[in-house]
């Protein structure tokens, strides 16, 4: 039993009465850690597009190149919040199903750690969970991580690392399904169902729950991109523009606290999770007993640039360092109480001598405490030494990366510059040109203006002839009408007088007709009579025409001229 790490170790603190929201949704966010190798590997992530990341907010360049790289690296972060293992084929363990792979995936994975958990947690139910995640090595991982717990595993897809015949029965049934296998449609119904990653569609998951108080139960990493993710489905549609800004931007200024619980929460999972058990035990029924997980806001561009100029640092616990025994520290030297030969006299020397010419036990002694002190100071000044050279090396890297960023903004500013002063004398082009257009601007109002007061002069002078004209006119016109005036009168006057001609003729030729019945007239006399009836005949329309001309010649004169 080593009891300097029992007395010298950091008490557990213990769980406190948290403030929960008295969640019944059927929906709850279980929040995950990471642990420090998925911590700097999400940071190196993030590194490895620092320049696409920067273009992507300083400019609006969305070309395929530029979005292809922001899809790699969402989905390498999901990988890394998953299980690191996920990355790359080669660091897969060869043999998924040996026996210390499950302790090796919770050592390297805060999501396979919480599972194994949940698992221990369920053993004892006769119940049929699902686990839902991406197919392929995913699910692979999830099954190795299985084969070490007590329950039945059915894979629905892909398959099986080991044949689920040589298991032995167990209370708990785990179904394992892909969230993105093409075509699959799943038939079974499960009693608790389990969002791995953020891959899975939510109609999808509804579509396992076995009746509708079935629970959904997604593991979260803290301020990662899955915690991002479902964060801002919640306000945008997925894929969106507003939707990529957000989560972008928000994975790269929370990368120093990815995979960082609250420190309300880390007593739970210290003890893994045995604080949820009687949840566990009645899901159904019970609220979710965990708070809501913090909400993320919007970061912009300058927030972006802010973050990737600076470094996280991850740096792993140093391991503790096993002192020696009591026997090796004092009983090899002989320096304890109860030692016989501590006082001994050797010769003529005794311990209080300071003779140093002979050899003896005492010099021996203090020649190993002195030896002891100097291998001390000397392990102590290697180990200043080695973090003292990781700190230069941390320095020497920070200076590096600072003189490239003070290079990069002073090309920007050289470039911001150039185009300032290109702007200047465009600037200075266009008030020289606005001069010149007011100007002329100004001469053609001028001649204009003067145009104009000719064309008025003009106006002047043909509306004074026409004045002029219109007078003459008007005199003219009175005068034909005092003509017109007397013309009628005299042709009233000659009208009265054929009219009295008419009537005087008419009466004749009465009174000859009237002769004419009375007495007989020889053949002779008729024709005269005939002849003298003609005759005036004709000059009674002669009159008539005569009349009618006059009229018409009267009708004009009193009518007004028409130019």
């Amino acid at each position: 039993m080593d009891l300097f790490k029992i007395l010298d170790g950091t008490p557990e603190p213990p769980i406190v009465n948290l403030t929960t929201s008295q969640n019944t949704s059927g929906d709850y966010w279980l929040p995950v850690a990471m642990c420090e190798y998925q911590k700097e590997l999400a940071d190196q992530v993030i590194s490895l597009h620092y320049s696409d990341i920067l273009k992507y907010f300083e400019t609006d360049d969305r070309d395929r190149a530029l979005l292809d790289s922001l899809e790699v690296l969402y989905m390498n972060s999901q990988f890394v919040a998953t299980h690191p293992y996920l990355l790359i084929s080669h660091y897969l363990p060869k043999n998924l199903t040996a026996k210390d792979v499950p302790a090796n995936l919770c050592d390297t994975s805060g999501k396979f750690q919480v599972l194994k958990d949940v698992i221990a947690l369920l053993e004892d139910r006769p119940i049929n969970i699902g686990i839902v995640a991406r197919s392929g090595k995913t699910l692979d991982l999830i099954e190795a991580l299985l084969l070490g717990t007590k329950t039945n595993i059915k894979r629905h897809h892909g398959n099986y690392l080991k044949d689920p015949a040589k298991s032995k029965t167990r209370e708990l049934t785990t179904h394992i399904f892909p969230s993105d296998a093409p075509g699959f449609v799943s038939q079974g119904k499960v009693d608790l169902v389990i969002s791995f990653d953020t891959t899975p569609r939510q109609s999808f998951l509804e579509g396992l729950k076995k009746t509708a108080k079935t629970p959904i139960l997604r593991f979260v990493s803290a301020n990662s991109i899955d915690h991002v993710s479902l964060y801002f489905r919640q306000h945008h549609e997925s894929k969106t523009k507003e939707y990529l800004v957000d989560v972008t931007a928000a994975i790269v200024v929370l990368r120093d606290r990815v995979g960082v619980l609250p420190p309300d929460l880390r007593p739970i999972y210290s003890k893994n999770l045995t604080y949820l058990k009687k949840w566990f035990q009645d899901f159904e029924n019970k609220p979710w007993p965990l708070p809501e997980m913090s909400s993320i806001r919007k970061y912009d561009s300058y927030d972006v640039e802010k973050s990737l100029l600076s470094e996280v640092h991850y740096e792993k616990p140093a391991a503790q360092q096993t002192q020696q025994s009591y026997y090796e520290s004092k009983r090899l030297r002989g320096d304890y109480t109860t030692n016989p030969l501590r006082d001994v006299k050797f010769g003529i020397l005794s311990v209080d001598s300071n003779y140093t010419d002979a050899l003896t036990h005492k010099l021996i002694q203090d020649f190993n405490a002195v030896h002891d002190s100097h291998e001390l100071q000397k392990k102590e000044f290697e180990h200043f030494n080695k973090f003292k050279s990781s700190e230069t090396d941390y320095t020497i890297t920070d200076e590096a990366k600072l003189l490239k960023d003070v290079d990069h903004i002073n090309s920007r500013l050289e470039v911001a510059n150039t185009n300032a002063s290109t702007l200047e004398a465009k600037i200075e082009e266009a008030k020289k040109h606005i001069i010149e257009l007011e100007a002329e601007v100004e001469r053609l109002n001028t001649n204009s203006k003067m145009r104009r007061i000719e064309e008025l002069k003009d106006s002047i002078v043909k509306q004074e002839a026409k004045k002029k004209s219109l007078i003459t006119e008007t005199e003219y016109m009175t005068k034909e009408i005092e003509n017109a005036t007397k013309a009628s009168a005299e042709s009233s006057k000659e009208n009265e007088v054929i009219n009295e001609t008419l009537s005087t003729n008419r009466d004749k030729v009465e009174s000859y007709w009237d002769s004419y019945e009375e007495a007989e007239i020889n053949r002779t006399e008729y024709n005269d009579l005939q002849e003298k009836i003609g005759f005036l005949h004709l000059q009674i329309e002669q009159n008539l025409r005569k009349l009618q001309n006059s009229k018409v010649r009267n009708e004009k004169r009193k009518s007004p001229s028409v130019k």
